[in-house]
């Protein structure tokens, strides 16, 4: 339960908006039941500060914000008017005069006194890149009763009933950003929820998305197929059901679907990545047949699932578990990898149902290829390795550091071939360099799969990751194992 109401204001440091800050002061002081004169008083105040931070802290007409954060606390009111102008530290100045109360702001000039006069406390903080602020407190005459938070009603379920499962159709495309919303409020992927961006992912046959239609028409269950051109394979993804329709068997029926349409394509597996902040989604995709390969940690920014917060909780980026499922038969496939991953490699081909063989490292007789690729947005790089070259890994390495030093990438992968012999020879270099074994990625290379590894460069708490099944755990373990070895 909240125990403050709380508002926040931004607008530039202009006098222009000196009416309209007042105005926001008059209001809440109003909700927090304060009489007239000293309502009257707090807009003095207000404007007091407003005026000095346009003054001081951003000089020569300087252009600039003024942040405004006010809360109202059973028996306080709080505000706070911060900038992010001219450094500035009242108690350093000669003539300050000074209170007898330890971090109070000392005080010096007219419109200071003012500000002392209507408030019953006036704390300057500095804040160090986030600027500095005013911390104005008054207190309230009367107890405030500060509404408990909305609880949320439990939800209706539908009834039974017959769904269809079909591709979607142009108009339905406003009802899927709905549906995700109703989901996972606004933890999803950023671009899901514009009805323009899933329009043209599927008119270009980037995305082929199935919905699941109610009785009534509306839309309660989306999937997507991301095809990875011109592999052999397709990745699961944006899978969401309507919460009043889950337990109906719609996420599986969607499955069958989309897994139906990649076999009319001639697909040989799909793959899934599901969350670790919680393990519903790894329930979801082991029950449907997926397998494990290993994970992808520090794969995304932070993700807060709506009905899943964990409160006082640092945020730490999102990992993933890898998965895929086979649904042709897959053609036999090599692996070569440093003699000590032989045993994790053995066991997730294993689990996968794939035959394979190990090979011994060898080096590269020709020159080497590969690919660099940036997400500014997921401040994540990738080097995948085309043609393996143990002779390009300091051009490589060097690439990483980059990606690292000049990008802010907070994570890089390094897929490497498993066809080619050459590649655990590179792997060896890269686990000494600080990268550290990840994932198997069948199929995802031209010539068969991609073991993955990756370098971190922010800290990640793996006592926070959730794991379902045994052998996922037997890979975490394996995983979080390489990672402490780990050295940059």
């Amino acid at each position: 339960m909240s125990q403050s109401l709380c508002t926040k204001l931004s607008l530039p440091a202009d006098e222009r908006f000196l009416l309209l800050i007042q105005a926001h002061i008059r209001e809440i002081a109003g909700v927090a039941l304060l009489p007239h004169k000293d309502v009257l008083g707090l807009e003095l105040a207000v404007e007091e500060a407003f005026k000095n931070t346009i003054e001081h802290a951003y000089p020569d007409d300087r252009s600039g914000d003024v942040f405004l954060d006010i809360e109202i606390r059973p028996m306080e009111l709080i505000i706070s008017m911060r900038d992010e102008g001219l450094p500035f530290d009242p108690s350093m100045e000669k003539d300050a005069i000074r209170t007898t109360m330890e971090g109070e702001m000392p005080l010096h000039g007219f419109g200071l006194k003012i500000i002392r006069h209507e408030v019953d406390e006036a704390r300057f903080e500095n804040l160090g890149q986030r600027g500095k602020t005013l911390r104005l407190v008054k207190r309230l005459h009367q107890p405030i009763e500060i509404q408990p938070e909305k609880v949320a009603h439990e939800i209706e379920m539908a009834p039974r009933q017959n769904y269809e499962i079909r591709p979607i159709r142009p108009e339905e495309a406003i009802q899927v950003p709905k549906l995700f919303w109703l989901a996972y409020g606004y933890s999803y992927r950023s671009e899901f929820y514009k009805p323009e961006y899933l329009t043209h992912m599927v008119e270009s046959g980037r995305i082929i998305s199935y919905v699941a239609v109610a009785e009534n028409g509306e839309v309660v269950g989306h999937i997507g197929l991301i095809r990875q051109e011109p592999l052999p394979i397709a990745e699961e993804a944006f899978l969401a059901v309507a919460p009043a329709h889950r337990g109906h068997g719609i996420m599986d029926a969607l499955s069958v679907a989309i897994e139906a349409r990649a076999l009319e394509m001639g697909l040989l597996g799909i793959s899934a990545n599901a969350v670790t902040s919680h393990d519903i989604s790894q329930k979801e995709v082991t029950n449907r047949g997926y397998k494990s390969c290993g994970f992808e940690l520090s794969a995304y920014l932070h993700l807060q699932f709506k009905a899943l917060v964990k409160e006082n909780c640092i945020p730490q980026r999102e990992s993933l578990m890898h998965c895929f499922k086979y649904i042709s038969s897959p053609p036999p496939v090599v692996a070569h990898v440093p003699p000590r991953h032989r045993d994790i490699v053995g066991r997730i081909y294993e689990n996968l149902g794939q035959t394979y063989r190990l090979g011994d490292p060898a080096p590269s007789s020709s020159l080497g290829d590969y690919e660099i690729n940036f997400d500014r947005n997921l401040q994540k790089g990738l080097i995948k390795v085309i043609s393996a070259d143990q002779n390009q890994w300091p051009v490589m390495l060097r690439a990483t550091e980059d990606l690292e030093k000049f990008g802010g990438a907070e994570a890089v992968n390094l897929d490497l071939p498993l066809a080619q012999p050459a590649s655990a020879l590179i792997c060896e270099l890269a686990e000494k360099a600080g990268f550290f074994f990840s994932c198997v990625r069948p199929s995802e290379a031209q010539d068969g799969d991609y073991l993955r590894l990756q370098r971190l460069t922010v800290p990640l708490d793996t006592n926070r990751l959730c794991i379902h099944s045994d052998f996922g755990r037997e890979l975490f373990d394996y995983v979080t194992t390489q990672m402490g070895a780990a050295q940059i």
